[in-house]
């Protein structure tokens, strides 16, 4: 089965992505007082990849993601932060209350809940596989596209159920947003 994703999720550019680090790693660091020596030292990089991702896209850094992470946990806070731009914010603040949550949960009774808990905890791929059917099934069901599908099984490995709900509200919503603008 090949599900083709939304041109618009498509649009993401890495310029996009790069201004974001940029963005979040300045006001994360600037929020602690710390000097980007400072920072540098506290997540074993150089200051001179801090100088260059505060740069944004114009200062063509490039960070492995270990990078991101090193400097995420300096900062206290999940990698996830530093990649975060107005859409997603939106997004997820709109998840919550979303039609799409109501309609996946609707689709997930407590007992496909607990055999999702199961099959994730036991650390098994084949498991896991099974779990993540379970909620992208549930998503499907629910009228879900590819994108925010795809998104719903990165939720179910999280948190089976309200991660399913939660993720495929948030990428249905952060989809919405940026065709609109």
């Amino acid at each position: 089965m090949s599900t083709r994703v939304d041109e618009t999720a498509r649009s993401v550019s890495v310029a996009t992505a790069k201004d974001a680090v940029a963005r979040n790693l300045t006001a994360a660091r600037g929020a602690l007082g710390w000097s980007q020596e400072q920072l540098a030292d506290q997540a074993g990089v150089s200051r001179a990849t801090v100088n260059q991702l505060e740069g944004g896209a114009s200062a063509n850094g490039d960070p492995r993601l270990s990078t991101i992470a090193s400097l995420a946990a300096a900062l206290g806070i999940s990698p996830m932060f530093l990649l975060l731009d107005r859409e997603e914010l939106h997004a997820i603040a709109e998840a919550p209350k979303s039609q799409e949550a109501r309609d996946i949960n609707s689709f997930l009774d407590a007992g496909q809940l607990k055999t999702m808990d199961r099959l994730l905890g036991s650390g098994i791929a084949k498991n896991r596989a099974e779990a993540v059917a379970m909620g992208t099934a549930a998503a499907t069901l629910a009228g879900i596209s590819a994108g925010p599908l795809a998104a719903a099984a990165i939720g179910t490995v999280i948190v089976p159920g309200i991660g399913t709900a939660v993720a495929a509200a948030i990428a249905t919503a952060w989809l919405s947003r940026k065709k609109a603008g």
